[in-house]
């Protein structure tokens, strides 16, 4: 199933639980592809798993490369450009530096999904029955979770609500859902870098080219994170950066 580097494995017995145990955790969730863009097929959702209480110390370090870099606006894939890409790859290189931050994505192939069959034709449920796939996986271990998803119009109908009660059934005993909120990436830098790791993935998913700086990134993060590339498919027990590819 693997067809990244298999290094990074979560503790025996701890794999389908994530990286963290008894502990704060903030989860900073984006997605890309999930509508429109008919000639590519893979949409991902994904998130940046870390401590909560390191938040500042974080942002710290991330900061003062964003003003070396000149690269203050908002952080997006669909900015990367030759001028950008040092920057870009020094933020990566920060946040592969630390042993307490994980990425994790899935991979849909949205040509594959029957809406009709499994969500009643409603493609709002899809959306958020994907969310809950991505994150489910990695809560448990008596961790608390504050999760924060980038705003979206989707995010006005009940679909984040559902998202936490389901969340919070699967977790009985095991996790809690502190907060679930819609955020603007605007304003939130770990929401950006998790929307740049999101599209590095599908760039490399949906076998994109025509970017010489997207695919040098792409190729940046795939080997500070100890991986081949962005492609195929990694067991729940990865750490660090997390692929997993369903619905395909």
């Amino acid at each position: 199933m693997t067809e990244g580097d298999t290094s990074d494995r979560a503790p025996s017995g701890n794999s389908a639980k994530g990286p963290f145990s008894q502990t704060a955790v903030s989860v900073y969730c984006d997605e890309s592809r999930h509508e429109g863009q008919r000639a590519q097929h893979y949409m991902v959702i994904g998130g940046l798993w870390l401590p909560r209480d390191k938040r500042g110390e974080i942002l710290a370090t991330l900061r003062p490369i964003q003003q070396h870099y000149r690269i203050t606006s908002e952080l997006k894939w669909g900015k990367v450009t030759q001028t950008k890409l040092a920057g870009y790859q020094a933020l990566v290189d920060a946040i592969a530096a630390r042993t307490d931050v994980h990425f994790r994505c899935i991979v849909v192939d949205k040509s594959k999904v029957d809406h009709d069959k499994y969500f009643q034709n409603d493609r709002q449920l899809g959306f958020w029955v994907f969310y809950w796939y991505c994150l489910k996986q990695w809560m448990g271990n008596h961790n608390t979770y504050f999760i924060s998803i980038d705003f979206k119009p989707e995010s006005l109908l009940a679909g984040p609500t559902r998202l936490r009660h389901q969340l919070e059934r699967e977790c009985v005993g095991r996790a809690w859902i502190q907060s679930l909120n819609c955020v603007d990436s605007r304003e939130n830098l770990f929401c950006q870098l998790a929307d740049v790791f999101i599209g590095a993935v599908g760039y490399e998913q949906n076998a994109l080219a025509g970017s010489p700086p997207k695919h040098a990134l792409a190729a940046h993060i795939a080997a500070r994170f100890n991986r081949r590339d962005l492609k195929g498919s990694d067991l729940p027990s990865r750490l660090r950066f997390n692929i997993w590819r369903i619905w395909s």
